[in-house]
């Protein structure tokens, strides 16, 4: 163990509990954290990286969907700011979700919408273009699917409004960031990696995979 994880250990309690962020974008927000494990989205650390970008591309967007929302935390961001619609998509339980965003005064109704399904090309998903089609926009699309982003992003095709879709993708894969690239490139996007931080070979992020960061896509008219 680490002198870092043992500190931790000792000095922040363990067991999921309702707790306020402290900094970043996200700061105010309620959410149940454990802190053996998530002491980074408490302090505002977990995915810093990010929060430039969204800062600066937020604010013109009136539609976000989060794709992976997991427990909900860009989905409370997005709730939080002055779009006019939020989708949260989730294929897994969504239980926690909607827990935190109950916590923070947010219940499902037309501005905020749940999608409990997958999101895909497969014959038991939802294509995203289904999600998007109808929202105002610009809109902001986040994508975390654990190496099914490129699926999702082909899920979008035909696209009808490419100079409004702004996406922000977590890749899985060497590989996949390519792929997602090449993609972006051939319908009209200009794309760019968003890396680890270098501060943190000190504070790193769990991660099972050893390739994992972000793709920036904005319409090619924009930059």
């Amino acid at each position: 163990m680490s002198l870092l994880s043992a500190l931790k250990k000792v000095l922040l309690p363990a067991g999921r509990e309702w707790r306020t962020i402290k900094w970043g974008p996200a700061k105010g927000i309620r959410m149940k954290l454990d802190l053996s494990d998530q002491a980074q989205r408490y302090f505002g650390l977990d995915e810093r990286e990010l929060f430039r970008p969204l800062l600066s591309i937020m604010p013109e967007c009136r539609s976000m969907v989060d794709v992976g929302a997991n427990d909900g935390y860009y989905t409370l961001m997005f709730l939080r700011s002055q779009a006019s619609r939020i989708v949260a998509c989730e294929g897994g339980p969504v239980q926690r979700l909607q827990e935190n965003a109950a916590a923070n005064g947010f219940h499902p109704d037309e501005r905020f919408v749940v999608v409990n399904r997958e999101i895909g090309t497969g014959a038991s998903q939802t294509p995203l273009r289904e999600i998007i089609e109808n929202l105002p926009g610009p809109i902001l699309v986040k994508l975390d699917v654990e190496g099914g982003e490129w699926d999702v992003l082909q899920s979008c095709l035909p696209l009808d409004r490419p100079g409004e879709l702004h996406c922000i993708v977590e890749t899985h894969s060497l590989e996949l960031e390519e792929k997602c690239r090449q993609w972006f490139t051939e319908h009209d996007f200009n794309s760019r990696i968003i890396p680890n931080s270098s501060w943190r070979w000190l504070l790193p992020e769990k991660r099972l995979i050893t390739h994992n960061r972000w793709l920036l896509a904005v319409p090619k008219k924009e930059e």
